[in-house]
């Protein structure tokens, strides 16, 4: 059985996301959420809906944060795709003995949430996944009164 529940979302690095926003409102019919800012990642995204598939768009906001970098090394176009599994640790274990590695892990400040809901997550690195980042990522309900309460990291 395997740990991973579904594709969560594809992200996409662009340079602007208010150029990229209307070519998927205009062509797929997409329906954006609001734009949060992660200023310790340097990023602005834009979470959006086409049918029943989510996907964001990611935006530098600094020239040292890791979108500007692979921008400048990439140009624009995929970044991540997030699978999303019930148990992060669970998820790590098992894909580590399967024979994968995990290069860097990260969970948010208590009470940092994003479109309400609380987040850990672990990447592998794209020169072990073909040319791809992914990113895997639990996803808690946030408490009732909290949502989007991005603790300091900035909003848009």
């Amino acid at each position: 059985m395997g740990f991973v529940k579904r594709i969560e979302r594809v992200a996409l690095a662009v340079e602007s996301i208010e150029a990229a926003r209307p070519f998927f409102e205009q062509l797929f019919g997409a329906v954006f959420h609001p734009i949060e800012v992660i200023e310790e990642m340097g990023i602005r995204y834009a979470p959006f809906d086409i049918g029943e598939s989510r996907m964001e768009l990611l935006e530098a906001t600094r020239p040292d944060s890791p979108v500007a970098r692979f921008l400048e090394q990439r140009g624009q176009g995929v970044h991540h795709i997030t699978f999303e599994v019930d148990d992060l640790d669970a998820a790590i274990a098992e894909f580590e003995a399967r024979g994968g590695r995990i290069y860097y892990r990260h969970t948010y400040a208590p009470g940092v949430t994003f479109e309400g809901y609380v987040w850990r997550e672990a990447f592998v690195h794209p020169k072990e996944a073909f040319g791809v980042l992914i990113h895997l990522a639990e996803k808690k309900r946030a408490p009732l009164g909290v949502r989007n309460d991005l603790a300091g990291l900035g909003n848009a």
